[in-house]
């Protein structure tokens, strides 16, 4: 996984500076909205509201002074309760694009900066805010709507410098954090004291004072970064809070803290510009105690790298490279938006030397610790200097692919370090030296599961030939099915109710996580297959656990079976088939399942497998079992999908083509006793794919033509022929190739193919009545 842009937010003509010499503006604050993909962004005086998938301006409202620091509020999704810099606190209504003031301070003298820190925290049960400055003995609390609580400063219980505030975003409690490490939590309304969050007196750790606070949007898990570097993590839950976890996230202050709903991680920002992302694990275990360390674990994600965030999706590099200074995240989709650090152009110029003396002397330091290296371990110690002067992964990769269509494929240490060298002396000279007009807006993204954030559900839609019926009745499903963990889930479609349909695994073993990827349903032989990915110390695998649904009442136990593979999908109009793709990308085994009439037919079709993990099917009879055919890819596939043809399937080959196998009996290999399948295009239909292009769904439906097949990739939608030939396709795509940007949790029914072949239904129907 790594971090990737999706799209720059143009703010070049906002800011409220006009006229030929102004200045540009740099973007210092931003926030979006709890439910919605909308951020909204603060430059100069100006703050405004954007669409985040499709980079559309909604509103600009000009406040007069710029903003310090800004949220939307939990009761009023259109309005911005924010901190300016003449002290004022103000809500900003994007609807009737009106502002008000809420506070004013008791000096018009009065006034701060955008460095300066000031503390805001809203409720969800209050149209109420809180606000503070650092290190003041008290609390102010206002109303956010015209004519609602007037100010009323709040005296605490404790005579301690208070150095940060929060409010729960389920509870009515409010946190109030003071120096050397202490959180006091109180009630909203009656400020009485719910519980105090501290270290024992006994502990060796010091706390100087909470810096940012986060929390679970689900359990009762608040996490704390402290202004001595240190990352905790408290549970609530209980009367008496326990702390589950901390580490040393490092020397610097925590300036932010976050949680990755779709990712289930925490992202951590430090005062130095540091960005860490962390997953969080709860061992339990009978044997021995639970150890607050081990709670806190480093994610395995991709380090940020800044010259390839600001260069990606139109965007431009400037030189020195910028640090981070907040990461806004939204508390729903696996999307940010990144703040840097203001470096103004005299800073720039006084540092620009400093920076490429100090740039070049680290550049000659690895080129001479390097002789004798190979162009990888190269590349990868330049691409850690940061900002030394290499180029970023994704242009040293585009002139890479130059070279190599040029008849160059080869690429050594001096051309790395030409390259190098020439770059770091053209960002001396040629490169933007800042500020940042534009706002890069970054996602987490997984290039070998795009769909990860998606949860695994079978979808349901209407049949393209319901456009063509006169009556036009629908017949949706009785339920249906997702995946939680290894659970197998059945959604009620009429009561909206959840009921675990079935338990895959009895047990995995502690060290090993078990992530579900992808489900297929047969409704012609009550049949699912379920791919898992289980990850633990010596690797990544992968298993198709087999299940045969419980079709008579008074059967106790229904079969299950597991088997190694990376994919899998049914064959076949009757679905008579499945075929299951090795770890390997290139074995295929091919099983043939007898017609399901009976309950002793569903119970035969358990010893098609050789292997069985399952409890309620601890053995097979032998004398039942059949065995698999064995074929062999030519090149590495990627994904498989299903075929309504007799012995085909769908093969994806990413960013190449998708073809279509027929699985016979010859072409024999020498050298193995599968059966070939070339993955050729000579003389063959096939689909061809964009570079980077993935396949992510693939349905058939059978309409007046012959059968269908819609396909969903990353960057585009197709609906094909039975002979591969394109009967439509359509480009547009709001989520620049991330789909989990643009997910919502709380509709994983509605999926996003099915919803597009419905729709497409009508594009058909015309489309066959013009070829009448």
């Amino acid at each position: 996984m790594e971090w990737a842009t999706v799209q720059h937010l143009d703010l070049r003509h906002a800011g409220g500076r006009r006229g030929a010499s102004a200045r540009p503006l740099q973007p210092h604050a931003a926030a979006f909205r709890a439910s919605q993909a909308i951020v909204a962004v603060a430059i100069g005086t100006h703050v405004v509201e954007f669409d985040a998938l499709t980079g559309s301006k909604i509103a600009l409202v000009d406040l007069g002074a710029r903003v310090v620091r800004m949220a939307y509020s939990p009761t009023a999704s259109h309005v911005i309760i924010a901190i300016l810099e003449d002290a004022t606190i103000r809500s900003c209504d994007f609807a009737t694009e009106q502002t008000l003031v809420l506070h004013s301070p008791e000096k018009k003298s009065d006034h701060v900066s955008i460095d300066t820190e000031v503390h805001l925290a809203l409720t969800p049960l209050e149209p109420i805010v809180f606000f503070g400055f650092h290190k003041r003995m008290s609390v102010t609390v206002v109303g956010t709507v015209e004519g609602g609580r007037p100010p009323t400063k709040i005296k605490t219980d404790l005579k301690k410098p208070i150095v940060n505030l929060a409010c729960h975003p389920r509870l009515p409690v409010f946190y109030v954090a003071y120096a050397e490490g202490l959180v006091r939590a109180y009630n909203v309304q009656t400020y009485a004291v719910h519980y105090t969050l501290q270290l024992p007196v006994d502990s060796t750790i010091k706390l100087m004072g909470a810096g940012a606070f986060g929390f679970h949007p689900t359990l009762e898990w608040v996490f704390i970064g402290d202004r001595g570097g240190t990352l905790l993590a408290w549970d609530v839950s209980t009367e008496r809070p326990n702390m589950i976890g901390i580490t040393q996230a490092g020397s610097q202050p925590i300036t932010s803290v976050s949680w990755l709903p779709t990712l289930r991680m925490l992202v951590t920002i430090s005062k130095d510009g540091g960005l860490q992302v962390w997953k969080t694990r709860v061992i339990i275990n009978t044997n021995r105690q639970p150890m607050e360390t081990h709670f806190f674990e480093r994610a395995a994600i991709e380090t940020m790298d800044i010259t390839k965030i600001l260069t990606l999706q139109g965007g431009e590099a400037v030189y020195p490279l910028p640090r981070i200074k907040n990461l806004a995240v939204h508390p729903k989709f696996n999307l940010a938006a990144v703040i840097f650090a203001d470096m103004s152009a005299t800073e720039a110029a006084k540092n620009k030397a400093a920076y490429t003396r100090e740039g070049r002397r680290q550049l000659f330091a690895v080129l001479q610790g390097a002789r004798g290296s190979t162009a990888a371990v190269l590349k990868e110690k330049l691409l850690a200097l940061g900002s030394s002067g290499i180029l970023a992964e994704h242009q040293l990769q585009a002139q890479l692919q130059e070279q190599h269509l040029k008849g160059q494929s080869k690429l050594t240490i001096s051309d790395v370090a030409r390259k190098a060298f020439l770059h770091s002396h053209f960002m001396e000279g040629h490169a933007k030296s800042g500020p940042i007009s534009r706002l890069p807006l970054v996602t987490i993204s997984d290039s070998s599961n795009l769909l990860r954030d998606v949860p695994v559900c079978q979808p349901f839609h209407l049949e393209l030939n319901f456009f063509n019926q006169e009556n036009r009745v629908v017949q949706y499903p009785v339920r249906a099915f997702y995946l939680d963990g290894f659970n197998l889930m059945a959604h009620n479609l009429s009561s909206g109710s959840d009921n675990l349909y079935k338990k895959l695994y009895s047990t995995i073993p502690s060290n090993m996580e078990c992530h579900p990827k992808y489900i297929l349903h047969s409704q012609k032989q009550h049949m699912f297959l379920v791919v898992f990915e289980l990850s633990g110390p010596s690797g990544v695998v992968h298993e198709v656990v087999l299940y045969w649904e419980q079709t008579d009442l008074q059967a106790v136990n229904s079969k299950g079976s597991s088997i190694k593979g990376r994919d899998a999908t049914f064959l076949g109009p009757d679905d008579n088939q499945y075929a299951i793709l090795e770890e390997d990308r290139t074995g295929l085994n091919l099983y043939n399942l007898k017609a399901v009439a009976t309950k002793e037919a569903l119970e035969n079709n358990a010893a098609v497998l050789e292997e069985n993990t399952f409890a309620e099917n601890p053995t097979a009879n032998p004398t039942q079992q059949q065995g698999s055919v064995q074929f062999t890819f030519e090149s590495e596939v990627d994904r498989i999908f299903s075929s309504p043809l007799e012995s085909s399937l769908l093969y994806v080959i990413s960013g190449k083509h998708i073809g279509l196998a027929k699985l016979l009996n010859g072409y024999r290999l020498s050298t193995d006793n599968g059966l070939s399948i070339t993955t050729k295009t000579d003389g063959k239909k096939f689909i061809k794919l964009k570079p980077n292009e993935t396949v992510l769904q693939v349905h058939w439906q059978t309409t007046l033509r012959g059968p269908v097949v819609g396909i969903l990739t990353n960057q585009r939608v197709l609906i094909a022929s039975a002979d591969l030939d394109i009967l439509s396709s359509s480009s547009t795509k709001f989520d620049r190739g991330l789909p989990s940007i643009s997910f919502d949790h709380s509709t994983f029914l509605i999926l996003f193919l099915p919803m597009l072949l419905s729709k497409f239904g009508q594009l058909i129907r015309y489309s066959l009545r013009s070829t009448e």
